[in-house]
């Protein structure tokens, strides 16, 4: 009986040791025709179901899939049959109720799945994630409507990488500049990453207001936690342009 029950157990220990190997699926239960089945998210990102509307996406593109929230960076891939049938899938982020969108490719997927179609995007930030799609070329019109929605953020986890004037507009004497300015159009969190090589070092993200740059409330925090990434965080209390900046105390 000893040994059965020792033999047991090492079967369900290798079994154990397998299963983390393999690439972790988000269950979805209200996927369209379009795209079944469910998300699929590397290792040790975490990947968990959560239920979105299309609140926020441009009118033309429907809806395929519920979210799925991630801890970290992935590359997450999702079925999309509707590919064989002349839709066209778009992956994109939630970001301050607005869906920004992510470049995203679509091809077959390799045996043991030859044949059927998936929609992937490299994700560069943990967040909240789900596919939309559309039948038809959007037209003049729908392309204008999008525009406010695709950001270019660099570095930043949001908004758009502007470079700054500091002839026009000063930085304080002790202050070095320690990244490009970020413009946002809202209220909400902004992060850069950081390398905090020593521990004299200060860190102050600061908005452009009336010509000086005020400072904000800034944290340094691991993002994600998974790859150790360090990044100076504040929050933007308004639409407007921000930087980082940094000093090393005596």
């Amino acid at each position: 009986m000893k040994k059965v029950f020792t033999g047991l157990f090492v079967i369900v220990f290798v079994l154990g040791m397998v299963m983390l190997n393999v690439p972790q699926a988000a269950k979805a239960a209200t996927n369209s025709a379009l795209a079944p089945g469910d998300w699929i998210v590397p290792l040790p990102v975490i990947g968990t179901e959560v239920s979105v509307t299309s609140v926020g996406a441009p009118s033309y593109l429907q809806l395929i899939t519920e979210g799925i929230k991630t801890t970290a960076p992935a590359l997450i891939c999702h079925e999309f049959r509707g590919a064989g049938f002349d839709w066209v899938g778009e992956i994109r982020q939630l970001v301050d109720k607005t869906w920004v969108k992510v470049k995203t490719t679509t091809e077959l997927a390799p045996a043991p799945s030859e044949g059927i179609f998936h929609a992937c995007a490299q994700t560069n930030y943990a967040g909240t994630y789900a596919l939309f799609a559309y039948y038809h070329v959007p037209t003049e019109d729908d392309l204008v409507e999008d525009v406010a929605a695709v950001e270019k953020p660099g570095l930043w986890n949001r908004g758009n990488e502007v470079s700054v004037d500091f002839v026009m507009y000063p930085r304080p004497s002790w202050l070095d500049s320690y990244s490009n300015g970020v413009e946002v159009t809202s209220y909400g969190e902004i992060c850069h990453p950081f390398s905090a090589g020593s521990a004299k070092m200060v860190v102050e993200i600061r908005q452009l207001k009336d010509g000086l740059w005020a400072r904000l409330p800034t944290t340094l925090r691991v993002i994600p936690e998974v790859d150790g990434v360090t990044s100076a965080c504040a929050i933007a209390p308004e639409a407007g342009t921000y930087t980082l900046f940094g000093y090393v105390t005596k």
